[in-house]
């Protein structure tokens, strides 16, 4: 069932020239609650409504799929190991809760992982070349995390790990009832084929030593295991070289397969992806000379700034009363799924407003640009605003 259908305009007599209020309409993005909870802030309304909508963006849903995946790992390069581990935070904000239930994000995320992982989906190469390398100490979700980000921005990227295998928590500390190996072993390689040379079996301090480090790197990252803020800032050291994180005293002892253990690793595999993108994009900006970034998190729309009226009702199919959530989706499951995303505060091309206005302020963009508002001709009655779904236009 569709989220919206197209309909025809229907004609409307307004008196010419009567000006109701000298307010105007504008068109005002707001954040969703569900990108605003997700510790990476993957924009999960920009690669769900497109999903959504597949047919009249005129893609197929594989072709739907993949734009997913690629908007998808634009920050997370493991979204079917994140499918499967994350506690998905984006749900508990998203404002369809307070219909039937809330998208479940979490299951697509693992849905279009797992179609990356099956048609062997790749990451498109960087447009440019840095020429400062970079050594990242610890292969983990941090780690690898911070490799790809700088590989997708341009830089030579060299990453150290004791272990004889890549993945750190994600390989040690899940059992592959969790993650099976075959998802485990797809999207780590894709990481690492992806241009990272990777040196395992070796320890910092011991095989390679800090100096040299120091010597042939211009940025070291020692991603040895989640930080507190204050690790993560970069540290401009007297040679010139930039250092995020020190190396411990002491390696961590190998993960235990206890349920303690993994409930704890589970809740922090997302934080560790949320901490490798943030340092990759930290030395980034110091090579490019850009600003830091705000720490202040925007605030997400509410749905008190909606019509949920509009929108009709569609249970929940990542549930079923009798067996609880549901694991597998089909991939019809999976666009019914995503039709369920309210495009919390950012137009969804619904035609309200172009419905709703008696004085044809609202001229139709080709798909996904949306409309655009000819204000000569506007009389401020409000009724777009009053009208829009998902709190996208204010008068002011």
């Amino acid at each position: 069932m569709a989220l919206f259908k197209q309909v025809k305009k229907p004609v409307i007599h307004a008196s010419a020239g009567a000006e109701v209020s000298s307010k105007r309409p504008s068109f005002v993005p707001k954040e969703a609650p569900c990108v605003v909870k997700c510790p990476l802030g993957n924009d999960v309304r920009g690669w769900m409504v497109p999903l959504a909508q597949h047919e009249a963006y005129g893609r197929t849903p594989e072709q739907a799929f993949e734009t997913a995946w690629r908007q998808i790992t634009e920050k997370n390069p493991f979204p079917a190991i994140a499918g499967r581990v994350c506690q998905h935070p984006c749900e508990a904000g998203c404002n369809r809760k307070d219909k039937e239930g809330p998208v479940g994000i979490n299951l697509l995320e693992r849905f279009i992982g797992d179609f990356g992982v099956a048609h062997g989906l790749k990451f498109s190469p960087a447009t440019e070349q840095r020429p400062e390398p970079v050594a990242i100490v610890g292969a983990g979700p941090a780690g690898l995390a911070c490799a790809y980000q700088l590989r997708r921005r341009g830089y030579s990227v060299t990453l150290f790990d004791a272990a004889p295998q890549a993945g750190g928590m994600m390989r040690y500390g899940i059992p592959r009832s969790v993650v099976p190996a075959e998802v485990l072993e797809a999207e780590v390689a894709n990481v690492l084929q992806f241009g990272v040379d990777v040196r395992l079996g070796c320890i910092v301090g011991k095989d390679v030593s800090l100096d040299q480090l120091r010597r042939d790197y211009k940025a070291v990252f020692f991603a040895m295991g989640l930080m507190k803020p204050a690790q993560l800032q970069p540290v401009v050291k007297e040679d010139g070289v930039l250092v995020v994180g020190e190396l411990p005293e002491q390696a961590p002892e190998a993960a235990q397969e206890t349920a303690e253990l993994n409930q704890r690793v589970l809740n922090s595999v997302s934080l560790a992806l949320a901490q490798g993108l943030s340092v990759a994009e930290a030395i980034d900006r110091h090579f490019q000379k850009q600003p830091a970034l705000s720490q202040t998190k925007p605030t997400p729309i509410s749905s008190d700034k909606m019509k949920l009226a509009w929108y009709p009702e569609l249970p929940p199919l990542h549930k079923s009363a009798q067996t609880g959530l549901k694991l597998e989706m089909t991939a019809a499951e999976a666009i019914a799924e995503a039709k369920r995303c309210m495009s919390c505060g950012m137009c969804m091309d619904c035609e309200t407003c172009w419905m709703y206005c008696t004085t044809n302020c609202f001229v139709r963009l080709p798909k996904g640009e949306h409309y655009k508002i000819k204000l000569d001709l506007c009389n401020g009655c409000n009724k777009c605003f009053e009208a829009c779904p998902c709190g996208y236009i204010e008068m002011n």
